[in-house]
C-alpha cells in the first residue's frame, strides 16, 4: 500500500512542475509539442554557456563551450578558418602535447561547437586533449579541405612530435568529434586516400 501511495505522490508533484517555456536567449514564444522547423537554431547553441571546469586552476574565467565563431569562423565555405578553429581549441591554456609538456589532462576540457555552415580549411584541425567538436545536429555543418590541404588528416587528434622520432602528443585517449561532417572531395585523391581523421574516435553523424 505505501509504495503505491508513494508512487501517487511523485507523479502528482511531477505533474504540477511548470513547463519549459523557452530554451536559450532567441526565442520569442513558448515552447510547444513537435519539431523544429528547419531553420531553427539548435538549442546547444544558445542556451546559458554556464558549465565550468571545477578544478581548473581558474575555473571562474576558464572557457568550456566554445563557438567557433566566436573566434573569427565564417563557415562561408571560402574563407580558410583553420587559424580560427584551431584558436578555439587551444584557447585556456590547454594541454598542447609533447613529451615535456602534457600527455594528458582532466582539467582543461573544452566543447568546441560548429554552427551550420561549411568550414573551409587547409591545415589539420588538432583536437587537444578532452575536446569535443560538436556541430548544429539539425542543420550539421561540414569541414571541407581546401584542394592545398597535404596534412595527415583533416581531424588529427594525436599528433606526431617534431623531431619525435614518431613519438606522438598522448598517451591513449579518445577524443570525440561527432555532427560533423567532413568533405575531402576537394583533395587530389593520392593524398585524401590516407584518411580524415587520425587518432580519435568517431561519435555518430545525426
Amino acid at each position: 500500500m505505501l509504495p503505491t501511495l508513494f508512487l501517487t505522490a511523485i507523479g502528482v508533484a511531477l505533474g504540477s512542475v511548470a513547463p519549459v517555456v523557452s530554451l536559450g536567449t532567441t526565442c520569442t514564444t513558448a515552447l510547444t509539442a513537435g519539431n523544429a522547423a528547419a531553420g531553427d537554431p539548435f538549442w546547444m547553441e544558445n542556451i546559458k554557456h554556464q558549465g565550468i571546469a571545477a578544478f581548473n586552476p581558474d575555473p571562474t574565467t576558464y572557457q568550456v563551450f566554445r563557438n567557433v565563431k566566436d573566434f573569427g569562423a565564417k563557415g562561408d565555405g571560402v574563407t580558410d578558418d583553420t587559424a580560427a578553429i584551431n584558436s578555439a581549441i587551444t584557447s585556456g591554456n590547454r594541454c598542447e602535447g609533447g613529451v615535456a609538456v602534457c600527455n594528458s589532462t582532466t582539467i582543461t576540457p573544452a566543447l568546441v561547437y560548429f554552427p551550420q555552415g561549411t568550414y573551409l580549411v587547409s591545415d589539420s584541425i588538432v583536437t587537444l586533449y578532452y575536446t569535443q567538436l560538436i556541430g548544429d545536429a539539425t542543420n550539421p555543418p561540414t569541414l571541407l579541405a581546401a584542394s592545398s590541404f597535404t596534412a595527415t588528416a583533416l581531424i588529427d587528434a594525436d599528433p606526431y612530435i617534431p623531431g619525435g622520432n614518431g613519438a606522438e602528443y598522448y598517451v591513449n585517449q579518445n577524443n570525440f568529434f561527432r555532427s560533423v561532417t567532413d568533405d575531402s572531395a576537394a583533395i587530389n585523391a593520392a593524398i585524401s586516400s590516407g584518411g580524415r581523421c587520425r587518432g580519435g574516435t568517431r561519435g555518430s553523424s545525426t
